[in-house]
């Protein structure tokens, strides 16, 4: 019999590239859960060939009821709030939803007897500002939080810490560092980026594009890539152990954005303004790790170089601006 997969948060940017993933390469049945109205535009071209079901993880009781009509034998528990800038003005939501939800999803699977092995992703936001001598960044680095999202993911990554010491859950864990590609919101910056060239190119806005701090430090990996990791470490990862997901493709925002602007046809005009509204109250600067630990566990290596990954986030926004749907 095949493997019956649920993933929460299927709906969202790497929940459905998993899907695309899990639906490709392997031969389990996959299930998502969804929220009442959440978009299906990520998820459109694939209804056909998945089961979804509403359901809501500050609702224990719509997740017991999940459950006992899956039966899952793995979960991805991927279902969060994670734009970094929104969590300042709304704290306690993602608390709630982060932690407090990660809490009712365990719960649910208590009450239900379920035995899956779940996988978490969490974030290196939750090192904080790590000094430059400390880097770079293992799993045994010191936890840190600076903003009030990497304050509910470690919150979320000690539940799970909890319960699989409590009651022996089979529980995975990882921090992916940045992941990009097609798909992400127009809020996370280069989606940001693209999005607004795609306007400029489309004649929709004046060539300037507006951006916040673009001195930060980090490493990019395609979320094609990532979500194979994620696969890798469901399949492979010692129950209980922390795995960080990265690469060496490390560059500034400001580097990012350059590669962007040059792949435009309107190169030329377009202009750069810093928008004080895009300045995160405290920012990381540097993000780099060491990934032996997973890499050596499971013998990932990336697929997709950062400008073929900049290409497709291009290629997503310009058919999207084009057809008038942003």
């Amino acid at each position: 019999m095949s493997k019956k997969v649920l993933i929460t948060g299927i709906t969202g940017f790497a929940g459905s590239h998993l899907m695309d993933y899990l639906l490709e390469y392997t031969d389990y049945e996959v299930y998502g859960i969804k929220r009442v109205n959440s978009s299906l535009r990520n998820i459109h071209h694939a209804l056909d060939k998945i089961t979804l079901l509403d359901a809501d993880l500050l609702d224990e009781t719509s997740l017991i009821r999940v459950l006992r009509e899956i039966q899952p034998n793995q979960i991805y528990h991927l279902g969060a709030l994670s734009w970094v800038t929104p969590s300042w003005d709304m704290p306690a939501v993602y608390m709630q939803t982060n932690a407090v939800g990660t809490i009712n999803l365990l719960e649910a699977m208590r009450v239900t007897g379920c035995q899956a092995r779940v996988l978490t992703s969490a974030t290196p936001e939750e090192f904080g500002d790590v000094p430059k001598e400390l880097l770079p960044i293992t799993e045994e680095t010191r936890i840190k939080p600076i903003n009030p999202y990497a304050a509910s993911k470690v919150a979320q990554d000690m539940v799970c810490i909890t319960y699989h010491a409590s009651y022996g859950m089979d529980i995975v864990r990882t921090r992916a560092f940045n992941h990009e590609g097609a798909r992400r919101d127009k809020h996370g910056a280069i989606a940001s980026f693209a999005y607004q060239i795609a306007r400029i190119e489309h004649g929709l806005q004046e060539p300037v594009i507006k951006v916040g701090n673009l001195s930060a430090t980090r490493n990019f990996t395609d979320v094609r890539d990532t979500v194979r990791a994620y696969y890798l470490a469901m399949e492979k990862g010692i129950s209980g152990e922390l795995y960080l997901i990265g690469t060496d493709q490390i560059y500034t925002m400001e580097q990012v954005l350059q590669m962007l602007i040059a792949a435009s046809s309107k190169a030329d005009e377009i202009k750069v303004e810093v928008d004080p509204a895009r300045v995160r109250p405290t920012e990381l600067m540097t993000f780099i790790g060491d990934y032996s630990k997973f890499k050596s566990m499971s013998g990932w290596e990336i697929q997709y170089p950062l400008q073929e990954t900049l290409e497709s986030v291009l290629a997503y926004w310009r058919e999207f601006v084009g057809k008038g749907l942003y």
